[in-house]
């Protein structure tokens, strides 16, 4: 709190210092000196009432130069669309844009900005193939700057959803450029292409490399991004994954990841969780919604259902929709995944943590139609194997073998 007074009791001196420098600043990146004063301005009354938000007072320049950008980029899109997306660069002003890039924020890159107009066409065909319901939360997020409250409430639905929605619908956007329009993307070189991966609201946070071993191949480590404050966890296999929009798991939940730091744990809490949501509904097939707690029928694989995601579709496992909320916000679970859920999996999966899985195969078992996963250790010959009932997925019995 202290640092905070003396941050606010110095601010006005400080702002008065740097109004000449925002003047410039909005000036080069509208291309209009006219209207660079207003803007200049307007940066400095949001810089005043969002002062709380400066973490670091060293990194003062660059935060109010990103505030700067912010307050241009909505002025450019209101005199129109194409605008918005536009800086002009303007002769003998190098190497001021030089100096612009040292003062803007991390996240402000003047050479996508520029290369904005020339893909924005793409993007708006690659919008138009999109689902109503997608186009408008993508829309509201990013092109209105909607915050995500907002956007949860013009939807009628909660944050978690909204937020939900909004991931998915990210995917779905980088999925149709880079399959519908594979071959206009390629005439772009490759600085290019890495401005359409931001115009394109690929999903913030890189990809890392974990410790833990993909249990489908067992030849590579999963990578893997986690979003602690969001409570969002993906995992990819490099193998398994070979798609740019491709990963194994994806789980974006406070109840189930709130607290958890690192991916390990993460994934153990994702397995404990599973196993006890789906295991004790199958026979019953009632599930509590995971947003608003109401009871959800639980619906049984292989199915093309139109809510799941394309690398869901036709695969054994569970998903239900909520009646309430919205088609897209479904949960899933694949028979692969409940069996690596099983207390007995994971200690095998403890014993040995390079493990891979085998062919499922349909058998009988007792007289009734099963299905066999077996997953095997890659350092040696031990297996177990999980026989599961066709019809209702619940476990028959678990072996163990070559011990």
């Amino acid at each position: 709190m202290a640092d905070l007074i003396d941050i606010t009791d110095g601010l006005e001196v400080s702002l008065s210092l740097e109004r000449s420098r925002l003047v410039g600043l909005c000036a080069a990146m509208t291309g209009n000196a006219d209207v660079a004063e207003d803007l200049a301005q307007e940066t400095l009354l949001e810089a005043w009432r969002h002062i709380e938000e400066l973490r670091d007072q060293e990194k003062f320049l660059q935060w109010l130069s990103g505030i700067a950008r912010n307050v241009c980029l909505r002025w450019l899109r209101k005199q129109g669309r194409q605008a918005a997306h536009l800086i002009e660069t303007r002769p003998g002003t190098e190497a001021q844009f030089t100096e612009l890039e040292d003062q803007l924020a991390d996240d402000f890159d003047l050479e996508v900005e520029l290369e904005r107009k020339e893909l924005i066409e793409l993007l708006d065909r690659a919008m138009a193939l999109l689902p109503a319901e997608t186009r408008t939360v993508l829309v509201e997020r990013y092109v209105q700057e909607s915050p995500l409250t907002e956007v949860a409430a013009k939807l009628g639905i909660n944050t978690s959803a909204a937020a939900m929605r909004l991931q998915r619908g990210k995917i779905a956007l980088r999925r149709v450029l880079t399959r519908e329009f594979r071959q206009e993307m390629a005439a772009y070189g490759p600085d290019k292409l890495a401005a359409l991966d931001r115009l394109s609201l690929q999903t913030s946070g890189q990809w890392q490399q974990t410790s833990i071993w993909c249990d489908i191949c067992g030849q590579h480590r999963l990578k893997g991004r986690f979003d602690r404050e969001e409570s969002e966890l993906w995992l990819a296999c490099p193998l398994c994954c070979p798609e740019p929009d491709d990963f194994m798991l994806h789980t974006h939940s406070l109840k189930i990841l709130g607290g958890v730091k690192s991916y390990k744990p993460a994934l153990s809490r994702i397995y404990k969780w599973d196993y006890s949501y789906y295991q004790p509904n199958l026979l019953t097939l009632r599930v509590p919604c995971l947003y608003c707690g109401r009871p959800c029928v639980l619906q049984k694989g292989p199915t093309d259902h139109p809510s799941l995601a394309h690398w869901h579709r036709n695969r054994h496992g569970v998903f239900h929709c909520c009646d309430y909320c919205t088609p897209d916000d479904y949960s899933w679970s694949s028979l692969e995944f409940m069996s690596l859920s099983l207390p007995a999996v994971q200690d095998f999966k403890r014993e040995h943590p390079r493990i891979r899985r085998l062919p499922a195969q349909e058998v009988e078992a007792g007289g009734r139609l099963a299905i066999v996963t077996t997953f095997e250790s890659v350092t040696n010959s031990e297996r177990i194997v999980v026989v599961s009932a066709l019809d209702t997925y619940e476990t028959l019995r678990i072996e163990r073998a070559g011990q």
